[in-house]
């Protein structure tokens, strides 16, 4: 049972990568495969799915996504597609909270979600799991300053993901690089140095 990978994102595909851990390649199904660079480093929590005609590797870049989509593949109607697919559309932390606080609306318009299925969801799963808390995590965009919201803004536009953008902290660094394009600068040395492993 293959439980995680780490390594680099060799092709990007539609709903997939291909991961290159050492000398083997590995295909895994991720929320949001495009958003992913190639070249870039990446590590999953993986769940394996076994089929009569094969087996799947579903990846999610933190343990708490990977809990989360192990609850909603037991809900009756859900399968792993059904569900990459709505963590794809949706961060986990909404979706956590649609369930805790009954809202079917919402959980509607997640793809290949409808009415029937989103009340299974809320019979199976309300109460069972808790929302997340926010611990040190990085300011959501709203709590950003503007200098940092342009910055996040532009790396954002440059193809970085938002996962790689919230682990610089930019509010903490706005703090040293007070100026835009300073702050751009130090943040671009930052992550090429993050991607040579130095």
């Amino acid at each position: 049972m293959i439980g995680y990978l780490e390594g680099t994102v060799r092709k990007t595909r539609k709903d997939h990568l291909l991961l290159q851990c050492g000398p083997i390649g590995f295909i895994v199904y991720v929320p949001g495969a495009q958003s992913y660079t190639q070249g870039s480093q990446a590590a999953f929590y993986t769940h394996q799915q076994f089929k009569e005609d094969g087996q799947m590797l579903y990846g999610f870049e933190s343990e708490e996504l990977y809990e989360l989509f192990v609850l909603l593949i037991q809900v009756k109607g859900l399968g792993c597609k059904t569900v990459l697919n709505m963590l794809s559309s949706a961060k986990g932390d909404s979706i956590i909270r649609a369930i805790e606080t009954g809202d079917a609306a919402a959980l509607k318009k997640l793809p290949g979600i409808g009415a029937k299925t989103a009340g299974q969801i809320l019979l199976d799963l309300k109460g069972k799991i808790t929302v997340p808390e926010t611990k040190s995590k990085a300011p959501s965009a709203s709590e950003l300053s503007p200098v940092a919201q342009e910055v996040c803004d532009a790396l954002l536009s440059l193809g970085y993901r938002q996962p790689e953008v919230d682990s610089l902290r930019l509010a903490e660094l706005e703090k040293e690089h007070p100026k835009t394009d300073e702050l751009l600068r130090f943040c671009l040395r930052e992550l090429a140095r993050r991607k040579k492993g130095v």
